[in-house]
């Protein structure tokens, strides 16, 4: 009996995750797609920092300094929910093995986010941006056999 393997490939924009067998990518899952990626950073957020009043003598105001960008924190929640969907293939498809292709930024951003036994099924990780290529193309990028 052949294994079932999952293949996860995503950036900040999109994320793609397919069920293959050793040889071939079998089909498709699930497209999911970051709403917020393709927005500019003033639409992400407010014009202006927050604000609060210090404890300090007189009460003064300070503005919070923001070192994480909206655009990041966008592309956090579409991690968090590219490892949700994960957690879901892999209940549902009952997977033996798992695959990641993604951007370098990206996947630094998936890893916390991937459960105990997402990350116990990760057979090899690959840091490449090909999400807008075909399933044949994608296969291309994974070891043989799987």
């Amino acid at each position: 009996m052949s294994s079932v393997i999952g293949v996860v490939v995503c950036n900040h924009n999109q994320a793609r995750l397919f069920k293959a067998n050793s040889m071939s990518i079998v089909s498709e899952i699930t497209d999911l797609v970051n709403p917020d990626a393709r927005l500019r950073d003033q639409d992400l957020a407010t014009d202006e920092p927050g604000k609060y009043r210090g404890g300090g003598p007189g009460g003064q105001h300070h503005a919070e300094d923001h070192r994480t960008t909206p655009r990041d924190k966008a592309a956090a929640n579409f991690a968090r929910d590219i490892a949700a969907a994960v957690d879901d293939m892999i209940a549902t498809h009952q997977l033996e093995k798992l695959y990641i292709i993604a951007e370098t930024s990206m996947l630094g951003l998936l890893r916390p986010e991937l459960s105990d036994r997402c990350q116990k099924l990760v057979a090899d990780e690959i840091t490449k941006d090909v999400v807008g290529r075909t399933p044949d193309q994608i296969r291309d990028y994974l070891p043989t056999p799987l």
